[in-house]
């Protein structure tokens, strides 16, 4: 575990980060679930994308432009949420059979196990993480895209009039 100073704040508190690069995540799990990720019409991979995109908006006269921020989002994803919406998207996805063997069932377990299994140590003592997903970890990204998408499409889903992209 180390810690990342968070620049932006006050006093410039350490995010904590589990480095799990040698995990099952790392690898196998973040990488077969990336291409179900970007279905949300305002999906944005990175900073450089935003950049590209925005440059080619113009906004009308009644219109405004927000962007949200969740706080603590990887340590506040529901893991049996995250789960629940991975494999809809994997049942849904004709090409997994390209990226792996692995029924759905099997990857929806090793999901699970990997989402709800992660453990740190600190001082000699072992910890289990019991909120969210693992800061470090691969799969985390993915599934907290995921997620994002989720209540992005439920949310848009009940407006009277939604909004334009």
């Amino acid at each position: 575990m180390y810690g990342l100073p968070k620049v932006h704040k006050q006093a410039v508190p350490l995010r904590s980060i589990v480095s799990l690069v040698s995990s099952p995540t790392y690898r196998f799990l973040a990488n077969l679930l990336a291409p179900v990720v970007g279905q949300s019409c305002s999906h944005v991979r990175n900073s450089k994308d935003f950049a590209e995109f925005i440059s080619q908006q113009a906004l009308r006269e009644d219109e405004i432009m927000v962007s949200f921020d969740v706080v603590s989002l990887f340590t506040c994803v529901p893991t049996d949420l995250a789960v629940q919406i991975a494999r809809g998207r994997l049942e849904k996805d004709p090409t997994v059979p390209e990226r792996t063997e692995l029924l759905v069932d099997d990857t929806v377990n090793l999901l699970t196990l990997c989402l709800n299994a992660t453990f740190l140590e600190i001082r000699g003592k072992v910890y289990q993480q019991v909120h969210g997903t693992a800061m470090g970890s691969p799969v985390s990204v993915v599934i907290a895209n995921l997620v994002m998408e989720d209540v992005e499409q439920r949310a848009l889903a009940t407006f009277h009039s939604p909004p334009r992209f």
